[in-house]
């Protein structure tokens, strides 16, 4: 039977939006022959024991995570497909599982960063990149929701703020204002807000540059000038976890290039392994129509072996919206347990005859959790003026905030200075007095 590797679908030229998945497709390439699996876009992580993407399904049986289906092809072709094989060496081994810890550990934040948490990028470029590979209306709460989650993981960092270009946006409009004062009146060399931004802003892109360093620093040496990171004959398991993370960095057309700019100043070599590494493993530029309609036969020239997903349409977009709810529901969410005697096992998820006897409780405890969300939101506490998230109301907001259609954006009001004597009025200005006596 044909194995089925099942991925987030295609974005910015790639097949896949997610590293993971772009890495799992990566070494099944190399690794497995063409006429025994095929690729599907199925962006539906429900069929995951992980709950999550790449899923590899094997007839009845389905491995989640990018480890998971090393294993499983290692032991299933009796190490014919292994792709480590070729690495005896016990240092080798060693590398290749501490270099997997470091990618995990410093280049996903910086994806998070990059794709999720930094606004523009994830407006203009990342959000809208979901649209052509989920059924309405999934598309407008599942990337609020990764990008709630890329937040949790990076919020140690600080970082919460990224699009450096705003301040120098609000620095040349506060020069038009200032341009109409007379020079005598014009205060020297005294320090505004706008400039402390602008510091505060210095500081977080030498930070994101010293991240970026972390992590291709140790990269790059173990690289040098080979064409693999480990030979020039084999690429390895962490040549394939390499690729999906960085194609993720130097493809994306976003318009804040922080992370792309840094890592094809500094480390070219990585940047040459990279685009060496798209073209070989994916075949070049990747279409969301090639992976959403399948390979019908016409083109047998194409790199990658697309299936068409069978789950599309309103069941599709039913389950995900069920799966999603039922997600964001303590009640539900309680019921997915750990093996006791094995903490790091799959989750073991409620069966659908448990998941039907929870329905009446579900229904009944969304009702009453309706109920307060609303009292909250349209009566207020106090009349107190703040604005409110529903993150802050328990798990109440919990709720609504996993079904989240994004946050509005501020509204900005713009007042053209009146003009009196050629002083704009209400701009405040220091005036020099030369007192004598």
């Amino acid at each position: 039977m044909v194995l089925e590797l099942h991925v987030w679908g295609p974005a910015f030229s790639l097949p896949s939006i997610d590293s993971q998945c772009l890495a799992a497709t990566s070494y099944l390439t190399q690794a497995v022959p063409r006429g025994e699996w095929v690729l599907v876009a199925s962006s539906d992580t429900a069929i995951s024991p992980k709950r999550d993407l790449p899923a590899l399904r094997d007839g009845t049986t389905t491995i989640g995570g990018f480890q998971n289906i090393i294993d499983y092809l290692h032991q299933k072709s009796n190490g014919q497909w292994h792709l480590d094989g070729h690495f005896t060496d016990s240092k080798d081994q060693a590398d290749i599982t501490a270099f997997s810890s470091h990618l995990h550990t410093h280049a996903l934040p910086l994806l998070d960063l990059s794709l999720y948490v930094s606004s523009q990028n994830y407006t203009i470029t990342t959000r809208p990149a979901y649209t052509p590979l989920l059924p309405w209306p999934t598309q407008y709460f599942i990337p609020p929701r990764r990008r709630a989650l890329a937040k949790s993981r990076t919020e140690h960092l600080g970082l919460d703020s990224l699009d450096l270009d705003t301040v120098d946006d609000e620095e040349r409009e506060r020069r038009k204002v200032t341009d109409l004062i007379p020079d005598a009146l014009r205060t020297k060399n005294k320090e505004t807000v706008s400039g402390l931004v602008k510091q505060q802003q210095g500081g977080k892109r030498f930070r994101l540059d010293t991240l970026v360093d972390a992590l291709c620093e140790p990269l790059s040496a173990l690289l040098g000038e080979k064409r693999y990171l480990f030979s020039d004959e084999s690429p390895s398991s962490l040549d394939c976890l390499v690729l999906g993370y960085l194609s993720l960095v130097l493809v994306p057309d976003v318009p804040m290039k922080w992370l792309r700019e840094r890592m094809e100043s500094k480390w070219p070599g990585l940047v040459k392994f990279v685009k060496s590494g798209v073209e070989e493993c994916f075949g070049g530029r990747v279409r969301v129509e090639d992976a959403l309609m399948g390979d019908d036969g016409e083109e047998k020239g194409k790199k990658l072996p697309w299936r068409a997903s069978e789950l599309r349409g309103a069941k599709f977009a039913e389950k995900m919206i069920w799966n999603g709810v039922l997600d964001t529901l303590p009640l539900y969410r309680n019921t997915i347990l750990t093996s006791p005697s094995n903490p790091d096992s799959d989750p073991v998820h409620p069966t659908p005859s448990q998941s039907s006897a929870l329905l009446p409780i579900i229904i009944t405890a969304t009702t009453a959790l309706a109920a307060v969300a609303g009292y909250v939101l349209y009566a207020g506490f106090g009349g107190e003026s703040e604005n409110r998230r529903l993150s802050d109301m328990g798990e109440a907001g919990a709720i609504f905030a996993g079904l989240d259609f994004g946050d509005p954006e501020p509204e900005t009001r713009t007042e053209i200075p009146k003009m009196r004597r050629g002083v704009p009025v209400g701009l405040e200005v220091d005036v020099a007095v030369d007192e004598k006596g």
